[in-house]
């Protein structure tokens, strides 16, 4: 019985290495819960971001990034991100 196994290095294929994309980064928003310990400021509001155990209230952290680069990290209670109109758009959840 013969068979044919698909060689890894097929030649027909452009290489991957040469078609690598860069990537655009934008400013993303997730939704998590506020942990023990957590010591920053909302952004909206400026009040502290603090965990209460019997409420386990959640917070809004966003990567911000200008021109594609990287600048900080804003943190928001989940309702002041709704007040501030979501300015990093919907919250990953």
């Amino acid at each position: 019985m013969a068979t044919t196994i698909a060689s890894t290095n097929d030649t027909s294929s452009p290489d991957k290495r040469r078609t690598r994309r860069t990537r655009k980064w934008t400013s993303r928003a997730v939704l998590r819960i506020i942990e023990p310990g957590s010591m920053v400021d909302c952004a909206h509001c400026g009040q502290r971001v603090k965990f209460q155990a019997r409420l386990r209230l959640q917070q809004v952290i966003c990567n911000v990034y200008n021109d594609g680069v990287w600048e900080r990290v804003e943190h928001f209670h989940a309702d002041c991100y709704e007040q501030a109109a979501q300015p990093y758009g919907d919250p990953a959840t």
